[in-house]
């Protein structure tokens, strides 16, 4: 007599439509306990990449306002090219920002000349995560400061 293991004995057979007896239902009950928890996961890491994505588009035009604010004559005009130069970067970037601002501190126009000074540029961008429908996960608020040297030698007005 041949003998068989626990596992041999117990092998089970297909029944009809080639389900074992005893596993009916079982694909769908597996279905709806994986189903949400994979497309949470799936919406975290979209949510993710917003966020990385905005981050970048907020220290680019953090540092190309801070850029075109150092090429001004004064105060007035830093303040202007900042935020036309920050508004650019995000128009050219497709990123979606809600509520940008754009302060400039220009208090480098009134160091005197020949002493060192710099104007620096602060973006904040908030990224819109609600449309993607999770539960507890909220829009997130991005900040970039970026300097720029002014000229030590370049006339201030």
């Amino acid at each position: 007599m041949r003998r068989t293991t626990g596992a041999a004995r117990h092998r089970a057979v297909p029944g009809e439509g080639g389900r074992c007896p005893g596993q009916r239902g079982a694909i769908s009950v597996e279905t709806l306990i994986v189903l949400p928890v994979a497309l949470t996961l799936v919406a975290l890491l979209v949510a993710a990449g917003y966020v990385v994505i905005g981050r970048g588009v907020v220290r680019s035009a953090a540092n190309e306002g801070a850029r075109a604010a150092s090429l001004a004559r004064d105060a007035d005009q830093a303040v202007t090219l900042a935020q036309a130069a920050a508004s650019t970067t995000f128009d050219n970037s497709d990123h979606r920002c809600q509520d940008m601002a754009v302060v400039v501190d220009t208090t480098g126009f009134a160091v005197p000349l020949g002493q060192h000074a710099t104007v620096s540029v602060t973006v904040t961008c908030h990224v819109p995560l609600t449309p993607l429908g999770v539960p507890g996960l909220d829009d997130r608020e991005v900040v970039a400061t970026a300097s720029a040297s002014l000229d030590t030698y370049r006339r201030r007005q």
